[in-house]
This record gives structure tokens, C-alpha cells and sequence, in this order.
């Protein structure tokens, strides 16, 4: 949550931004050709796709030459659809043999009613969300197989979104990011390489909205429960005469009471896009501007406080944010010839503002700033060397965050500074032999930390090598199979390094937090016949010194974490989808798994008979699973259109509980939930003719469950008795989700 206005361009970061231009000014002329073909449709196995898969499909035959000989294999020409050219460094294709689920536009549109983007994700498999007011908008996080968002990747065409600080996202900051994105794509396991943090346990890469040839309108207007209201317009120019440009723009309102009390948040954000495109190439320049202010709601809830006032929020009104972020990104993309494309690409993300909390005796208000600003810049050459096709690319960034914390109406308790440089690069090679698709990628990258307090430390820098490899085999149209296996090391983050504490008292090593390491192997398959498709893959995570959450929070609500010296996560996951008639849809997606750190030490505060701290003492626990890992995951979603103009849908969720610690204490646990959400959709426009109306409305938590604690923490403690016993105790806080609620939403297009 670090947030570092920059005063100047160090060195790096001025070489970087420099390396895209100075490539592209060297260039020989592109070769004056046809456009060629547009690319197929990616693949998606939930989203109603056609009985017959297209060519470029998983299960469809790569072409080749005479009795399939690699060396006559004809190598497709270069992708030229916007989508793919902008995120052409971070996504797999239809054949990249990783474990991935595409989300097309149509899909987000369905599910987008201005929420934050981790409910948009939730029903995607091994995917688990929970927000901080109880509702899809604020403060809200996303966990895959059981591992929480600094270990994600997330990118925006092609850009890290992430913090590289700490790896932290705040999607409240730049509310309605679904409204603007054209696709997005989540790769589960250890994926591709991709700018930015380590992609640890997975990536979320976000394609920005496509400029539309023709001139056209959008808004939405939506009022629901909890004080929920939300407005957003969007506006495409479409080609602007002659020059080949086309812009478009969308401003967007979000405000909820929440669900929890003194939960309030209101979010404004204005997204922009411009774009130009040629038969040589191709440019997008996308950003965004938001701001968000709130009232805060990190702190979780005793669970029998929660059963007689299930919205109760220990934090004040006076507990509140303010903050906001601007990003911008340009990218321009040269085609050499029809198999080669060289991108240029240069970013800037920055953000910052303040937040309040009351000290522990509620005596001082203390105001907390946070600022930081990410320049960064990206070479990808995309070639083919005969049978080959080869994707290279070098990127590098320069982080800079100031942190501060100050008594409202007081003096400056302390200042401090954050660096962080970060340089890659990558290279993937990838080869289609008749029915077999051979990939290989190997990322080579270096970061470094620097610290500078009143506390002096060593800064501390690491190199890391991350090798992966697979192979898809199609066995006829309708049936493909792969494996593939590859590792990930990652530096730990500030938190980490500085033993949660946000202005270090005391000098620190370091070096003494190991980075993390994990070892990953996939094994999938993707069936698609008639009205029948289905994904499922098994996978092994095999982490060494896992930087693994303890269960705890620092002083300002972020959680604590440390090394687990050896532990696994191994698991199955499926993606199942029946569509019997055009107008009715069936979907099944989940996760089951068996997670396990082999040995784990838990510290202990001891006290004794009257309450007085003692000391410390510590258990080692053996075989125990990971804090907030849910051993099952599913979800079963209907949709059907019963009349003409009137859609309906329901959506089932079950969660199995999660430990609040790693020492699987009896009773220290969020408990198994369930919920059913439905809605029912009206076209309008028969009987409006004006603006395509289009009346929804959302029944989330339909039988007003209550026990819904989706996530939380605990307090582990010990106390000795007069004969020196001890015994260990423990309490879980819950963060609630929200009892039932009601939405409406109009769309009007024009």
C-alpha cells in the first residue's frame, strides 16, 4: 500500500525509455504486403463457442507440409487483431501448453455491473475473492489455489499493474476497470513470462478496450441495496476522417454505504484510450485517472460479536483514505513483414494520498502517507526462424516510494523512502509439429531494494533464472493434451524484508528473508464435442522457503509473513460447460486441493495468571495447511433466455473452510459457506426505440446467508499458570460478506 512521487529520472530508467525509440528508428522499411488474414477467435470453452472449434483452437490440426515434415510446416502470419498485438508479450495462445481461462468481452460485459475486478474473477476456477466493506466495490482481494494477489501477476496490455514494492494492487483506486478492458485472460501455475512481479502462483493480464470503427455511446445507471449507486459513459469516436485515429473515453461514479458500518466509499475514474492503425503499424496510447475515498474497514471481527451484529466495523469514521492513481501507457508496434513485428512500449504509474488510524489508546490520530511512482519501458521482437516461432523481449523499471506518518494536528513521527530497479528479459520459443505443439521460455531477471531511514541498512539485490517447457498434443479435432513444467524464484517483498513494520526501528538483515522458490508441473486436457466442452488439468507446486502468511497483521492491517522452508500445493481443477440449445447455458468450474507446509514454528506472546506479558515461547507443528488455502472451490452457474428479450441466470458458490493459522488450531478456521446469486435480464428495446435499452437486475445472496466470513486472521497467545504450565489459546477475526442484497442496472448504447 506504498504510494512516491518522483522529483527526477535516475539513470535507468532514462536508458530504458529511450531503448524502444532508438530500436525503432534503426528499422528498414516494412515490407509493403497485404494485410494478412485476421487471427481466429481465441479459445473458450464456457462462453457458448460454436460446436465446430475454429482452426486455432486447442484440438484443431496445425497445418503442415507434405507427410506433416516440420521443415515444409507453413508458419502463420503475424496476429494483427488490436487485442492480440497490445498483450502479444504476456499471453498464451490457443496451443501454449499452460493452464489458462480467456474471458472475451462478451463475458465481462455479462458479469460487470461496476464491481471491483476480483468479483468479477471469482467463478473462474481456484479463484477466491473477499472485500473489506462486505461488497464487490472497495478495499477487495483475489487469492488463487489458496495464494493471495502480491504473488500475482497482473498486467494491462502488456504493462505490470502491480506495486513493485510489495507486489500490493488496490483496484478500489481506478474503480470500473471492467468497463474499459476487452478481454483479460488468467494463466493458473507458474504461466508465461510477463513484465513486472514474478508470476508465482499465477497471472491476470488485462487487454485494454478495443477503439470501434464507427461512433457510438454507452452508459449504465445502477441503484442497489447498502446505499449502492453507480454511473458510467463511455464515448468511441470511431475513425476520425482520414488520419486513421480513433479515441475513446469513459467517466465512471461508484459509491456504497457498505455493508459493514462505516464502510462508506466513493470512487470517480475517467479511462482514455487513442489509437492508430496502419498496414506498417500499429499504436495505442491507454490510461486511466481514479480517485477513492473511504472510510476504512481492514480490521476483522470477533465471531460472537458478528452473530449478534453481523456489520459491526471496529473502526471509526475518523478511520478513513483518501487516494488516487494515474496510469499511462504508449505503445507503438512496427510490422517488419507478415510473420515479424517489433513493439516499443513506455509507461508511467503512480499513486498516492494518506490514510488515518487511531492509536491503540485512542489517543492520537495518526495520518499515514504513502506515495510512489513505477516508470518502466519494453522492447518484444515477434519473429519466426524457419519452423520456429520466437518472441523476445527486455524490460526494465525504476520505483521510487515515500512513506510518512504524522499526528493529525501534530508533528512528523518519521519519513522514509523506498527504491526498487528491476531489469529482464525473456525469450519463448514455441514450435508446431503436425499434431504436437512444443513450447520453451526462459526469463532472466534482476531487482534490487534499497531502503533509506532514519535506520541506516544495506540495500540488497538478487538474480533469478525461471525456465519453463511444455508440450500440447492434439488427438483429432475434438481432444488436446499437455504438460509442462516450470520454475519461478521471487525477492521478497518490502513487508517481508522489514518484519512488517512500516518505519524500521531497529537495523535489519536483509538478507535474512530468502526468496521464494517454487518448482510447478501441469498436467491438462481440453475436449470440446458438440454441445459438450471441458478443460481439467492437475497440477503440483512444489515451494521452497514459501514466504507463507503466519495468520498475523502489522500495525497498519497488512498481513505478516515469513519463510516455510519446504511445502506443496497440489490440487485438481476443472472448467466443465453444457450448452443443449442456443438459449440454454450450463457451467461448472472448481478446484479441489491438498495443501501442506511440512514444518512450521509458531511464536508465542505469554501471559501470565493476571494478564502480564511473561515473555515468548514457540511449538513446532508438522504437516499442517497453509492460512486461508480452502481445500474445495466450486461453482455451478445456469443461464437461459426462456422468452425472447428476457435472460436468466443463477450462480451457486460453495467455499469449504480455510485455517486462520498454520498451526490448524481446533475452531481457528472461516467456516464452509455457500450463497446462490440470480438475475433476470429484460430487452427493452421493443418497446423503447431509442438507446437499446436493457433493464437488469441482480439478486446477490439470495437466502440471506449469514455465516458468510470469507476470510480473516487470528491472535495466537499462550498462558502460564503458578506451577509454570502452559497452555495455548487463540482468537479468529472474520471479515463478513454481505447478507442478501438488490441491484438494478440500465444500459442504454446509442
Amino acid at each position: 500500500m506504498t504510494r512516491a512521487r518522483k522529483k527526477k529520472i535516475r539513470t535507468l530508467a532514462g536508458a530504458l525509455a529511450l531503448a524502444p525509440f532508438l530500436a525503432l528508428v534503426g528499422l528498414a522499411p516494412a515490407a509493403d504486403s497485404a494485410e494478412p488474414p485476421r487471427a481466429a477467435a481465441a479459445d473458450s470453452i464456457a462462453h457458448g463457442a460454436s460446436a465446430e472449434p475454429p482452426a486455432s483452437t486447442p484440438g484443431a490440426v496445425a497445418s503442415a507440409g507434405p507427410a506433416g515434415d516440420p521443415a515444409s510446416e507453413k508458419v502463420p502470419p503475424m496476429p494483427r487483431r488490436v487485442e492480440e498485438v497490445v498483450v502479444q508479450a504476456v499471453r498464451a495462445d490457443v496451443d501454449t501448453p499452460v493452464t489458462k481461462t480467456d474471458v472475451p468481452r462478451a463475458e465481462i460485459e455479462r458479469k460487470n455491473l461496476g464491481q471491483d475486478v476480483p468479483a468479477l474473477l471469482a467463478d473462474l476456477p481456484a479463484m477466491t475473492y473477499y472485500s473489506d466493506t462486505g461488497l464487490g466495490n472497495g478495499y477487495s482481494y483475489v487469492s488463487m489455489r489458496g495464494v493471495g494477489p502480491t504473488r500475482i501477476n497482473f498486467t494491462l496490455d502488456g504493462v505490470p499493474l502491480n506495486e513493485p514494492e510489495d507486489g500490493t494492487l488496490y483496484f478500489v483506486d481506478f474503480g470500473d476497470l471492467g468497463s474499459s478492458v476487452e478481454s483479460l485472460q488468467v494463466q493458473r501455475g507458474v504461466g508465461t513470462s510477463a513484465a513486472g512481479v514474478a508470476s508465482f502462483v499465477g497471472s491476470v493480464n488485462f487487454a485494454s478496450l478495443d477503439l470501434a470503427e464507427e461512433t457510438g455511446t454507452t452508459a449504465r445507471f445502477a441503484l442497489g441495496s447498502f446505499g449502492t449507486e453507480r454511473a458510467t459513459v463511455g464515448v468511441q469516436t470511431g475513425r476520425l476522417g482520414s488520419s486513421g485515429f480513433k479515441a475513446y473515453v469513459r467517466g465512471s461514479y461508484q459509491a456504497t454505504d457498505g455493508f459493514r458500518d462505516n464502510s462508506e466509499i466513493r470512487q470517480r475514474s475517467l479511462f482514455a484510450g487513442l489509437s492508430h492503425e496502419s498496414e506498417k503499424g500499429y499504436f495505442k496510447l491507454f490510461g486511466f485517472l481514479g480517485r477513492e475515498r473511504s472510510q476504512s474497514a481492514y480490521y476483522a471481527v470477533e465471531p460472537e460479536v458478528l452473530e449478534e451484529d453481523p456489520r459491526f466495523n471496529p473502526l471509526t469514521p475518523d478511520d478513513k483514505d483518501r487516494f488516487g492513481q494515474q496510469f499511462v501507457q504508449a505503445q507503438y508496434t512496427r510490422f517488419l513483414s507478415e510473420t515479424t513485428s517489433l513493439a516499443g512500449q513506455l509507461y508511467v504509474n503512480d499513486a498516492g494520498g494518506w490514510y488515518r488510524l487511531w492509536n491503540s489508546s485512542r489517543t492520537a490520530l495518526r495520518e499515514y502517507g504513502l506515495d510512489w511512482t513505477n516508470l518502466g519501458a519494453a522492447v518484444t521482437l515477434k519473429t519466426t526462424l524457419g519452423p520456429l516461432g520466437v518472441t523476445w523481449g527486455v524490460h526494465g523499471s525504476d520505483f521510487g516510494s515515500r512513506r510518512t506518518r504524522d499526528v493529525v494536528g501534530g508533528a512528523r513521527s518519521y519519513e522514509n523512502r523506498g527504491f526498487k530497479d528491476e531489469a529482464s528479459t525473456f525469450v519463448k520459443l514455441s514450435r508446431d509439429a503436425g499434431d504436437w505443439h512444443l513450447y520453451a521460455d526462459a526469463q532472466l531477471r534482476w531487482a534490487r531494494f534499497r531502503y533509506d531511514g532514519t535506520v541506516a541498512v544495506d540495500p540488497v539485490s538478487w538474480a533469478f533464472l525461471n525456465p519453463k517447457l511444455g508440450v500440447r498434443r492434439d488427438l483429432g479435432k475434438d481432444l488436446s493434451l499437455y504438460a509442462s513444467v516450470g520454475m519461478t524464484s521471487r525477492e521478497p517483498g518490502r513487508g517481508d524484508l522489514l518484519l512488517g513494520e512500516e518505519n524500521i526501528s531497529v537495523t535489519h538483515d536483509l538478507d535474512e528473508v530468502k526468496p521464494e522458490k517454487v518448482v510447478a508441473l501441469e498436467l491438462g486436457a481440453a475436449w470440446k464435442r458438440g454441445p459438450f466442452a471441458a478443460q481439467v488439468n492437475l497440477y503440483d507446486m512444489e515451494f521452497r522457503d514459501e514466504i507463507a502468511l503466519t495468520g498475523e497483521q502489522s500495525e497498519v492491517g497488512l498481513s505478516i509473513r515469513r519463510n516455510a522452508e519446504r511445502s506443496f500445493r497440489r490440487g485438481l481443477e476443472w472448467d466443465l460447460a453444457f450448452r443443449p440449445r442456443e438459449e440454454l447455458a450450463f457451467r461448472f468450474t472448481g478446484n479441489w486441493s491438498w495443501n501442506r507446509i511440512r514444518s512450521w514454528t509458531q511464536f508465542y506472546e505469554v501471559y501470565d495468571g493476571a494478564g502480564e506479558w511473561a515473555g515468548t515461547t514457540s511449538r513446532t507443528f508438522a504437516d499442517v495447511e497453509p492460512v486461508l488455502s480452502p481445500p474445495f472451490v466450486g461453482n455451478l452457474i445456469v443461464e437461459g433466455s426462456p422468452l425472447p428479450g428476457l435472460t436468466l441466470g443463477a450462480t451457486g458458490r460453495y467455499v469449504a473452510k480455510a485455517w486462520l493459522d498454520n498451526t490448524n488450531a481446533g475452531g481457528i478456521a472461516t467456516p464452509a459457506w455457500w450463497k446462490v446469486d440470480v438475475s433476470a435480464s429484460f430487452d427493452l428495446s421493443r418497446y423503447v426505440k431509442t438507446g437499446s435499452p436493457r433493464l437488469k437486475l441482480v439478486v446477490e445472496n439470495l437466502f440471506d446467508e449469514e455465516r458468510i466470513w470469507a476470510n480473516g486472521y487470528s491472535w495466537l497467545y499462550a498462558t502460564r499458570d503458578g506451577a509454570g504450565r502452559e497452555s495455548l489459546g487463540a482468537i479468529p477475526y472474520y471479515f463478513p460478506m454481505a447478507t442478501r442484497s438488490v441491484t438494478a442496472v440500465l444500459d442504454l448504447g446509442f
